[in-house]
C-alpha cells in the first residue's frame, strides 16, 4: 500500500488531530500527556519482532486507538502475514526487513518505518530467540546466540529510537519479559538467562530515557501466550495497551488467572 493509502486511513482513524493517549477509552491517558496543549501529530506504533503469538492482536488494539502501525521483521513472510491479517480491519501496516542481531540494518528499518507512519510514538521491542539446552549442558556460544536477540537487539532498537521518541507526547518503549523461575522451563535455559538480561537491561536504561521524556515499562508475561491459555492473545495485547496508558509504574506482569484469586486482582504489578 502507498504511503498516500496510509495517510488516507490514519484520517479515517482520527490520527493527525489532536487527541490524547486513552482519550475517550476510559484508560486515563497515556501518563504525563492530556494538557491539550500538544501540537498535532501522528501517533506511531513499531513493533519489533511481532512473532506468532500475539502481534496481530497488540497491533489492532492499538490500531483502534488510532494509531498507525508499523513493524520490523526478519521475515518478509512474517511481514506479509501481519500486514493481510490487519488488512480485513481496515488498518493498514507499514513495515521493513532486518535481523535485530544488525545493528545498523535495524535502525535503518526502525527509522524508514516510523518516517512512513508519521512519527514515533511507541516502540515495542518483542523479538526473541530461544534455542533448546540444558543448564549445565548448554554451549556457551548457544548464550550468546540469545542474547544477541533477547538482550544486544534490545538496546539497539531503543538506541535507534530514542531520537525519534524525544520530544513526543507520551514517548513510550515497551519491552516484552518472562516472569522469573527458580527452575527455567526444561530446555529453555538460554531464553531465560535472555529475558532476566533484558529485564535488566530494562532497569538500567530507565533513568537515561526518563531523562529524555521517554518512559520504558517491562512487560512481565508469566506463562504461555496462546489462544486456548494460559494467556490469551487477546488479554495480553490489552496488557500492553494499559502499560502504556497506565499513568505510572515501570513493570507491568501479566499472570494466568488462578481459581482462588479474582482475575481482576492480577494484570498489573505498578
Amino acid at each position: 500500500m502507498s504511503s498516500t493509502g496510509r495517510r488516507d486511513r490514519a484520517e479515517a482513524h482520527g490520527v493527525g488531530r489532536s487527541h490524547d493517549a486513552g482519550e475517550g477509552h476510559g484508560s486515563g491517558g497515556a501518563g504525563g500527556g492530556g494538557t491539550g496543549d500538544e501540537p498535532l501529530a501522528t501517533r506511531g506504533l513499531v513493533l519489533v519482532g511481532p512473532g506468532a503469538s500475539f502481534g496481530v492482536e497488540l497491533l489492532r488494539r492499538f490500531g483502534r486507538e488510532g494509531f498507525v502501525l508499523g513493524i520490523v521483521s526478519r521475515s518478509a513472510d512474517t511481514l506479509t502475514r501481519v500486514q493481510d491479517a490487519l488488512a480485513a480491519d481496515g488498518l493498514p501496516v507499514a513495515g521493513a526487513v532486518a535481523d535485530v542481531t544488525d545493528a545498523p540494518a535495524l535502525a535503518a528499518a526502525i527509522g524508514r518505518v516510523a518516517g512512513e507512519i508519521g512519527g514515533l510514538t511507541a516502540l515495542v521491542y518483542n523479538a526473541k530467540l530461544s534455542i533448546r539446552g540444558a543448564a549445565l549442558t548448554v554451549p556457551p556460544a548457544t548464550v550468546n546466540q540469545t542474547l544477541a536477540v533477547n538482550v544486544t537487539g534490545a538496546l539497539a532498537a531503543i538506541q535507534a529510537a530514542t531520537g525519534l521518541l524525544e520530544q513526543r507526547p507520551a514517548a513510550t518503549v515497551l519491552v516484552t519479559s518472562a516472569g522469573p523461575r527458580t527452575e527455567p522451563v526444561a530446555g529453555r535455559f538460554a531464553l531465560a538467562v535472555g529475558k532476566a538480561g533484558l529485564t535488566a537491561l530494562a532497569e538500567a536504561l530507565r533513568p537515561a530515557l526518563a531523562a529524555r521524556g521517554i518512559r520504558l515499562r517491562t512487560v512481565v508475561l508469566d506463562g504461555r501466550v496462546a489462544p486456548g491459555g494460559p494467556l490469551r492473545p487477546d488479554a495480553v495485547a490489552e496488557h500492553f495497551w494499559q502499560a502504556f496508558t497506565a499513568l505510572r509504574g515501570d513493570v507491568f506482569r501479566l499472570a494466568p488467572a488462578r481459581r482462588d484469586v479474582p482475575v481482576a486482582q492480577l494484570p498489573l504489578e505498578v
